[in-house]
């Protein structure tokens, strides 16, 4: 069994020390299982040309073949579970996070790592963990991935001694409630890869189930893709009992997106 540690700061410092902290605590519950460092900052990854082959085509049609992408999506895709981790920068992502999520964009059409746990690391200086956390949860939702907790942390607050200095200082009783967290959500991820039960899908995510089923209507590729997996009709990714409420919502949610469709498809 693999996790896959898809690190975006282009230093192995804050994220990376959290990192290994769930690594630690993981490997105490079964330390057969293997962790996969993916250091973003160490490959070659060209920019998206935003020429859209991948969405109407395949994403075999990219201009940029000729980088490291296909290996670290062999590593990744091999992988049981993921770790996402970054560092706010600018309050958002780092730029070879970003990058990797840019040339990864086909995945909100296809998706190829269905209900595979992860979780989310955030370090900060300070503010913006809230709006990279948004917008990785959007992300991994979008690759339908089982979400199963994330950790964001004030990095000079948690970490004593830490240079370089900031306004804010080591806090011992921040550090518990963050250890804490950590201990949690690395059982939680343990939890989900020994598990043989699926995820029961939350409200969100039989929401972002039916706005993805939108791009069946505006690419043959991605219909094709999804007549092919089983999902062009069904509840969710995979086959799970909902409760009438959630069964109602996703219905409501397939007609209104099944409305939109049929109106483009007659305006195009």
């Amino acid at each position: 069994m693999k996790i896959a540690v898809l690190l975006g700061s282009p230093r192995k410092q804050d994220s990376y020390t959290v990192c290994k902290q769930i690594e630690n605590q993981i490997k105490e519950m079964d330390n057969d299982i293997e962790f996969d460092y993916i250091y973003l900052s160490k490959y070659n990854i060209q920019d998206c040309k935003g020429c859209c082959l991948c969405f109407q085509k395949s994403e075999n049609c990219c201009p940029c073949r000729d980088d490291d992408l296909t290996e670290i999506k062999a590593r990744l895709f091999s992988a049981d579970g993921l770790i996402v981790a970054s560092p706010v920068y600018a309050y958002q992502v780092t730029g070879q996070l970003k990058r990797f999520i840019d040339r990864m964009s086909y995945l909100f059409h296809r998706q190829e790592m269905v209900g595979k746990p992860a979780i989310i690391v955030i370090t900060t200086d300070g503010g913006g963990s809230k709006q990279v956390y948004k917008y990785l949860k959007m992300t991994l939702s979008g690759w339908s991935m089982d979400i199963v907790g994330n950790i964001q942390i004030t990095a000079p607050l948690y970490f004593e001694n830490r240079t370089p200095k900031s306004v804010f200082g080591y806090d011992p009783y921040y550090f518990q409630q963050c250890s804490q967290k950590i201990k949690t959500v690395s059982l939680n991820l343990f939890k989900r890869l020994k598990a043989t039960d699926k995820r029961v899908p939350t409200f969100y995510d039989i929401f972002m189930f039916n706005c993805l089923r939108s791009k069946t209507y505006t690419s043959k590729i991605d219909r094709d893709y999804w007549i092919k997996k089983g999902w062009i009709e069904s509840d969710y990714f995979y086959a799970i009992k909902l409760n009438p409420l959630k069964k109602a919502f996703g219905q409501i949610i397939k007609n209104m997106v099944h409305l939109a469709g049929k109106r483009y498809l007659k305006l195009d």
